[in-house]
């Protein structure tokens, strides 16, 4: 059997295939069309996904999609009778058209007939849910799935027995912990969708003073729940726009102006102003009460120790590093791709499983997407061959993976900026090891340099440390040792800090990625030999772009390589190293 998982028409929208109940391949668009968090119909994704899989798009049984635009009926027609607006109305019934018209473009595109027989439609959460206990260990877990909105809904918790999902609870439009986030990062200034991980990293700078002023925001509830000061939003009314349809997504400003009576302004305030800092703590210390109330009440209801999180706000790595301290759960899993973009994978994994009972393997891995040979390598080479040779770039190839690791190595230790492109592309937002930027974490100045000069971003912002795992002990401190995806945020040692300063953020945490050869052989063996010369088994892990979506193919690194100041390219067994 042959299933096809989609995203459509929203933030991240991604494809994955799931053959003979084997996951082949999965994307995100942005990745191939370079246009970040697109939005749209993920054709090129579709496309690649048929090519890995040696098939043709007549071949798939199934076509899975994380939306169902029949859930949660009731609430919506009530939702609409308490507070009629007839324009609210229109654009919902507009939105719901467009998600269901993607079978119609896909029977054009791919000449197909009847599409809609194949079409399996997985309400939002159950696939973001799917997407976290279909890809653990975990034989029954308390599942929590949160974000801004899918299908009506911001926030579901319930649990899993013997994988199978058991939704329980609710939290309804308009109440939102994912807006309520997004909102406060656009008030202090983070105009762009998907910009709360600056709003994160910006909190480790301050100190949570303005929390009384923020509460008068949201409504803690005893019961585990919350409850937005309506007064204070506009996403409920007709008058907010939002342009998630075939593009990169753009939110309208998510407060109202009466939002002004009880919180600062901050119109072209710098972000190294005391009060913009402290505001960014205090939203961060309320998001996190909020957040473990909801966890506790969580635990308190199952009892389950075990605990999946998924939807966007599973990406708020500060807190889910808390977690193991602030409530009862003792293992915490977060898939690597919790968002929306992983959506159409527990939408696929949700169909084989309702179709199947069967659970497809186990999603140990992120390395999901594009590889290259040499040889494709070598021709996108020779198609720059001018553009490289005005920058005096000395390209090499390696005769064996071990004269690569050697000759980085030496890189690294000579405080190289590394662009470090192996394997297949990861599936999630994060680089994890074969689409990095990578460089020796023991040179203070490295960070503000790759922010400036190649990141082109905030001077604020954080880098990750990347470690061998059989040395994670030795340098952080933390109850769970494997945390390959970058999923939370934990206290690095105090004597170990000064070693280690461009991993280390403000707060003294760092955003871990434990590395294991059996995950990632090419990435373990590079770092194992930086530790057997340094004695540090840590590199500094960043992901491979400037402001645009991560590298997907040679020419995308190739590009980011010429544009920036790196030093050095390192594509599977090339390695290209500017001299001017």
């Amino acid at each position: 059997m042959i299933i096809l998982g989609l995203n459509v028409y929203h933030p991240d929208s991604a494809a994955c295939i799931i053959k003979d109940n084997k996951l082949i391949f999965a994307i995100e668009e942005e990745r191939i069309n370079r246009l970040k968090h697109y939005s749209g119909l993920p054709l090129k994704s579709i496309t690649e996904c048929l090519i890995k899989a040696k098939v043709d798009f007549k071949d798939i049984d199934f076509i899975s999609i994380n939306t169902n635009p029949r859930a949660n009926r009731f609430e919506k027609i009530k939702f609409v009778i308490n507070n009629f607006d007839l324009n609210f109305l229109k654009k919902k019934i507009i939105e719901k058209k467009q998600k269901k018209d993607f079978v119609y473009e896909l029977e054009k595109y791919f000449s197909s007939k009847n599409l809609i027989k194949k079409v399996f439609f997985v309400e939002h959460h159950e696939a973001h849910v799917a997407s976290a206990v279909f890809s653990s260990e975990f034989k029954n877990s308390a599942n929590l799935s949160i974000d801004a909105f899918g299908d009506f809904v911001s926030t579901t918790m319930g649990f899993s027995k013997n994988k199978k999902i058991h939704i329980e609870n609710k939290i309804f439009f308009p109440h939102s912990l994912g807006v309520f986030y997004e909102a406060f990062t656009q008030h202090l200034g983070f105009k762009n969708y998907g910009d709360e991980y600056k709003l994160m990293g910006l909190s480790g700078y301050g100190k949570p003073t303005e929390i009384n002023k923020i509460k008068k925001i949201i409504n803690i509830e005893k019961n585990g729940k919350f409850k937005l000061n309506l007064n204070y939003f506009r996403h409920h009314k007709n008058t907010i726009a939002f342009n998630w349809f075939n593009g990169i997504p753009k939110t309208d400003k998510l407060f109202s102006n009466l939002v002004n009576k009880v919180l600062d302004s901050f119109d072209n305030t710098s972000l190294d102003s005391e009060l913009i800092r402290n505001y960014a703590s205090s939203i961060q210390y309320v998001y996190e009460e909020i957040y473990f109330n909801l966890l506790n009440n969580l635990y308190k209801k199952y009892k389950i120790e075990n605990l999946t999180l998924s939807g966007g706000c599973a990406q708020n790595s500060l807190a889910n590093g808390k977690i193991t301290k602030e409530t009862n759960f003792k293992q915490v899993y977060i898939p690597p791709n919790p968002g929306d973009g992983g959506g159409a994978l527990g939408s696929a994994f949700q169909l084989n499983y309702v179709k199947n009972n069967l659970k497809p393997e186990f999603y140990s891995k992120v390395y999901l997407g594009s590889n290259f040979s040499n040889d494709e390598i070598s021709k996108v080479i020779k198609k720059y061959e001018k553009d490289l040779n005005k920058l005096k770039v000395q390209i090499s190839l390696k005769n064996n993976f071990d004269d690569v690791v050697i000759n980085t190595v030496d890189k690294l230790i000579s405080k190289k900026v590394i662009g470090w492109f192996q394997d297949q592309s990861e599936f999630g937002p994060r680089a994890l090891g074969n689409r990095s930027i990578i460089c020796d974490p023991r040179g203070d100045e490295i960070k503000d340099l790759i922010n400036k000069k190649i990141k082109k971003r905030e001077n604020f912002r954080p880098f990750a440390p990347s470690v061998l795992i059989g040395e994670v002990h030795n340098w952080f401190d933390l109850q769970k040792v494997d945390e390959p995806y970058m999923s939370r945020v934990f206290p690095i040692k105090n004597e170990k800090k000064y070693l280690i300063p461009a991993v280390v953020h403000c707060d003294g945490t760092g955003r871990l990625q434990t590395v294991e050869k059996l995950n990632n052989k090419k990435f373990f063996a590079l770092i194992e030999k930086f530790f057997k010369i340094t004695g540090v088994p840590i590199l500094l892990n960043t992901s491979f772009n400037e402001n645009e979506p991560i590298v997907n193919s040679p020419n995308d690194a190739i590009e980011c390589f010429l544009r920036t100041d790196m030093d050095v390219l390192v594509m599977e067994n090339f390695i290209l190293e500017k001299f001017i």
